[in-house]
């Protein structure tokens, strides 16, 4: 995916020949199998412009960044996956129709296990733990319904 300003909200829409302009959030997310098996999940959101970001883009910003790191605090061997989700950074109501479909989840072969759920989703349907060596991403997204930012 690779999209700028309307096509950046909601998350992981198809790519268009829009010009990026001035003052856009430009989003680019690849998933992919490399050489060996080895996968790769890279997901970057940029401000493109010579002002400084909106106060709205700043926030969101802030409010991706806080779900994030407060999420990577809580990863360590042996955080049950239902612990997880209880304790994971609260998506605001605001957000939560758009939000990433999970907190984090494996890499393998593809996005897999263990996948965990934002809570506001309900519960996980199994309890395994987290253990030493595991590969995981942890995702987010903010984006407001019907915003453009």
């Amino acid at each position: 995916m690779l999209a700028s300003g309307p096509g950046i909200n909601p998350w992981l829409q198809e790519p268009t020949q829009r010009v990026i302009e001035e003052g856009d959030l430009v989003g680019f997310d690849t998933d992919m199998v490399g050489p060996f098996g080895y996968f790769c999940d890279v997901s970057r959101t940029f401000y493109y412009g010579k002002d400084r970001p909106s106060a709205r883009q700043r926030q969101l910003y802030r409010l991706a960044y806080d779900e994030l790191q407060t999420n990577m605090k809580l990863i360590r061997p042996g955080l049950s996956m239902k612990d997880l989700q209880a304790s994971a950074w609260p998506v605001p109501e605001e957000f939560q129709e758009q939000a990433y479909p999970c907190v984090i989840h494996g890499v393998g072969m593809c996005d897999e296990y263990p996948q965990v759920k934002p809570l506001f989703r309900g519960p996980i349907a199994y309890d395994a733990t987290l253990k030493a060596g595991m590969v995981i991403c942890v995702e987010s997204y903010i984006g407001p319904v019907g915003e453009t930012v």
